[in-house]
This record gives C-alpha cells, sequence and structure tokens, in this order.
C-alpha cells in the first residue's frame, strides 16, 4: 500500500518482524508458569494457620527445617534424625551461610515433639528466625513466616 521510496532493491528489510519474539516470550512465561510452584523448598506439610502471619513467598531463600507429623525432622529434603540435626544445619549453612533458618512443622504435630527439635537447636547455638504457618484467608497454601 505505500510507495516504495529510493531504488534500493536488494537492501535490508526495515520492518521488524515480532511474530517470533512473540513465541519465545510466550513459552518463556508458560516455563516460568510451570516451575515457580516447584521452588518453593523444604518438605510439603500442612502448616497451622495464624492470624498474625505476614505473606512471603519461598522461593529458596531460606533452609528449610522441615518436622512431619511423626516428629520426624528434615533438613530441607533431607530426612535427619534429632542426634544428627544441627551437624546437618551446619553443614548446610556451610554451603550459603546468607540463608536464614525456617521452621515448617506439620500442623497436626504435638507440641512435644516441636519443642524437642527447638531445643536441640538453642542447645547448640543455631539461630532460629522463622516459623512458616498459613493464613486462613490464603488460597492456594501460600507460606507465610512470623
Amino acid at each position: 500500500m505505500g510507495a516504495k521510496v529510493g531504488g534500493n532493491k536488494g537492501g535490508p528489510m526495515a520492518d521488524i518482524n515480532v511474530a517470533p519474539l512473540v513465541d519465545v516470550v510466550l513459552v518463556l512465561l508458560i516455563i516460568f508458569m510451570v516451575i515457580t510452584p516447584m521452588l518453593s523448598s523444604g518438605i510439603d506439610v500442612k502448616l497451622p494457620p495464624s492470624t498474625t502471619a505476614t505473606s512471603t513467598q519461598d522461593v529458596g531463600q531460606h533452609l528449610v527445617i522441615g518436622i512431619d507429623e511423626q516428629g520426624q525432622p528434615f533438613v530441607d529434603t533431607e530426612r535427619s534424625s534429632l542426634e544428627t540435626l544441627v551437624d546437618d544445619i551446619n553443614a548446610e549453612l556451610r554451603k550459603d551461610p546468607e540463608k536464614s533458618l525456617l521452621i515448617k512443622a506439620h500442623a497436626d504435630l504435638d507440641y512435644g515433639s516441636f519443642r524437642a527439635v527447638t531445643d536441640k537447636m538453642a542447645e547448640n547455638g543455631v539461630p532460629m528466625v522463622l516459623i512458616a504457618a498459613e493464613k486462613p484467608d490464603d488460597v492456594g497454601g501460600d507460606e507465610a513466616e512470623e
């Protein structure tokens, strides 16, 4: 529809084809949408509810100490025991000392089992910084930290 200006028949084309760019951006968007829910670290436990927690998304910035329903401790996703818990935590913190600790305990866990793990950590000088909880109005189970 437009008139050609000049006699340049073999020169570069001035139009930009955006279709490949849109294709690449859509593929990247889909990849991020699929991978983002998998970035949550630690074991998957049902978190206790909290009304005063602040919502944040755990995307691997914490060293997660998980405690399952039976009271079994985990360091990130690796099963640990009460006797080796502190050594396992220190080994992980040596890899990345900038990580903060996040405790994720199952909602149905009795307080005595939770207290045994936290006492073991406190006796050995392991700093406890965050405790994970779920806000009752959260949809989809986003983590919240106190």
